[in-house]
């Protein structure tokens, strides 16, 4: 049936081209965190918790009792939730931010998951957001990824969720690369591509806790320091990332095309992709239709990993939304001679040519979608070569 033929497909995208995010079902059951029943006065305070004022809430946050100190904080953390209850936060007097910030990483679970929460969702502000960042929370939270164990679960999907949420803007994203004036950029770098084998390693853990630093990594290759990280040589970070594309979580294949999007806007780092043919096929992969399309002509030359995609077939991804990233990162390509060549030597056109069928055949085609798709065939196979008098 199709489930089983989609199974055996996926085998083979794992064996050409790498893991590629294929969860394996490794669970690792979450430490609890074993509390002592409350007492009676530690019942009546958290009873009335929900009724106090912001204000005196925060003054529960620093209570003797460690029932009480997270019962305040998932208080503070609920009311994040709506845009009320982020406004009051963000207008409190003293400022709350760098007081939840301090609770990552501290001896209570419970409070560091609320207090991160919080944090997420207060970043959702862009103002707030830049004092998020100016806390420091995106390096304590790069740092808490790095230095729990992958037990901890809910503590680094909350965190990889805070780091998503921080290098929105520009200020985080900035912050998270480092500067080369002041020796930081290095020491990023180093943590970044630790960050990155984090991420690759969760793929083989139940629940995938880091799945959405895929949005992360996006994220930072707007910034041109960020993406000469992740395409420096030596490491090639965006080749592990782009794997992703092989496999089946959605936030992963759609944070790895939007990163190798971002990373496609630097034309200057377009020679170092260059000379990873897997990358022009990876980003195919997901564009790949049935077999009978392809013939034998038109998998010559190929990556060996989209060679046996096409004789095998596949089908066309049904996100519109990745579609189009993936359009979008070949049409950045298109823009520097270097980007044309590559994507004319590794043999793409017949994917392409095959997937604007499939753009043309909705009851009410995207006509964006095909556009993109049609300056990305015209650049590949029509500028640059020789006029014919």
């Amino acid at each position: 049936g199709e489930e089983r033929q989609a199974k055996m497909q996926q085998q083979v995208d794992d064996k050409e081209f790498g893991d590629g995010g294929q969860e394996e079902e490794e669970e690792n059951q979450e430490p609890q965190e074993v509390a002592e029943p409350a007492t009676e006065e530690e019942t009546l305070v958290l009873s009335k918790l929900e009724e106090m004022a912001l204000e005196e809430l925060m003054r529960m946050l620093e209570h003797k009792s460690a029932i009480v100190r997270s019962g305040a904080m998932a208080v503070v953390a609920g009311l994040s939730v709506t845009t009320q209850g982020r406004m009051a936060i963000i207008a409190q007097e003293p400022d709350i931010i760098p007081i939840l910030v301090e609770k990552i990483g501290g001896q209570s679970i419970a409070v560091e998951a609320a207090a991160s929460m919080a944090l997420v969702n207060l970043a959702e502000d862009e103002a707030a957001a830049k004092r998020v960042v100016k806390a420091g929370a995106g390096q304590k939270a790069m740092e808490r990824i790095l230095t729990c164990g992958a037990d901890q679960g809910s503590v680094r999907e909350t965190a990889a969720k805070l780091l998503v949420n921080v290098s929105r803007i520009a200020e985080g994203r900035r912050a998270l690369a480092g500067y080369v004036a002041d020796g930081s950029a290095e020491i990023q770098r180093k943590l970044l591509t630790l960050l990155v084998t984090e991420y690759e390693n969760s793929r083989r853990i139940g629940g995938d806790h880091l799945a959405s630093l895929a949005f992360f990594f996006e994220n930072m290759a707007q910034e041109v320091t960020g993406a000469l990280v992740l395409c420096n040589e030596e490491d090639f970070l965006l080749g592990r990332i782009v794997k992703d594309l092989a496999g089946n979580n959605g936030d992963r294949k759609l944070g790895a095309a939007g990163t190798m999007k971002n990373c496609c806007f630097h034309q200057e780092l377009h020679s170092a992709m260059a000379s990873h043919r897997d990358l022009a096929a990876l980003l195919c992969l997901n564009l790949v239709g049935t077999s009978d399309e392809f013939d034998d002509e038109d998998r010559e030359g190929m990556f060996a990993g989209l060679a046996t995609k096409c004789r095998m077939g596949g089908k066309v991804t049904e996100s519109a939304e990745l579609r189009k990233t993936i359009y979008e990162a070949l049409r950045m390509l298109t823009r520097s001679r270097i980007g044309r060549e590559y994507l004319r030597q590794e043999k793409i056109y017949p994917v392409l040519r095959e997937v604007h069928k499939f753009e043309e055949s909705f009851e009410v085609p995207d006509e964006d979608l095909i556009e993109l798709l049609e300056l990305v065939v015209e650049a590949v196979m029509l500028i640059d070569e020789p006029e014919v008098d």
